[in-house]
């Protein structure tokens, strides 16, 4: 009996509707991953009760590539979870996302806009040509557009993966799959996992039609 829910393979992406937990065991090493978890997306406490659940996925994500790049907040108790998450890597460096757009009801007289990227593991190595900092406007009406309360825009998925391609990645909280597009276009294969149905079949749209674009314009 397979592990999952649901398998759809649209071309050269691969997406998963089921646990990470049990999927990623099932899965062969791959050359990165980069990942956002749900830590506060107003997903059913069915799905995620506790943080414990995303330390377990990050631990055995982080032992099938020699590269990891996990989105976390930049509270030092953000820091501190992922870093212990992830035993298996060495802690490399972080880089930084800088969103105008922010609907976090968490208090605090500071925007929540700045997402922190952290990257475990081997960086990219060659020429330093990009900023370590990246900022992106009009996620309000991306989570509208896409009907995901936390969206990521695909040009955000492109700085992160363009330095390791044509590697092949894999996103164990995969979303609306965001950080998958980018790449597709840039010709990689990309495997994605996703708990939440309705998500999943976000994902599944937005998979398809990047690759019909891709097809479009090749």
């Amino acid at each position: 009996m397979n592990p999952w829910k649901r398998k759809e393979v649209i071309r050269n992406a691969t997406l998963y509707l089921g646990d990470a937990r049990d999927v990623l065991p099932t899965l062969d090493a791959v050359d990165v991953i980069i990942t956002d978890p749900p830590y506060s997306s107003g997903r059913s406490e069915v799905e995620f009760a506790a943080t414990g659940n995303i330390a377990v996925i990050l631990h055995l994500a982080s032992e099938k590539a020699p590269t990891v790049m996990v989105f976390g907040t930049s509270s030092g108790r953000g820091m501190e979870f992922i870093r212990s998450s992830i035993r298996s890597l060495p802690h490399c460096r972080s880089l930084v996302w800088h969103r105008n757009y922010v609907n976090s009801p968490a208090a605090g007289p500071w925007r929540w806009d700045l997402v922190m990227i952290h990257v475990f593991g081997k960086g990219a190595f060659g020429r330093p040509e990009r900023s370590s900092l990246f900022q992106t406007n009009g996620t309000q009406a991306l989570a509208n557009e896409v009907g995901h309360k936390a969206p990521i825009p695909a040009e955000l998925g492109q700085w992160l993966y363009e330095p390791f391609k044509p590697g092949t990645l894999l996103d164990p909280f995969c979303g609306s799959c965001g950080l998958l597009i980018a790449p597709l276009r840039l010709g990689a294969s990309v495997i994605g996992i996703e708990a939440d149905e309705n998500n999943f079949n976000i994902g599944c749209e937005r998979i398809e039609n990047a690759q019909r674009q891709t097809t479009l314009f090749a």
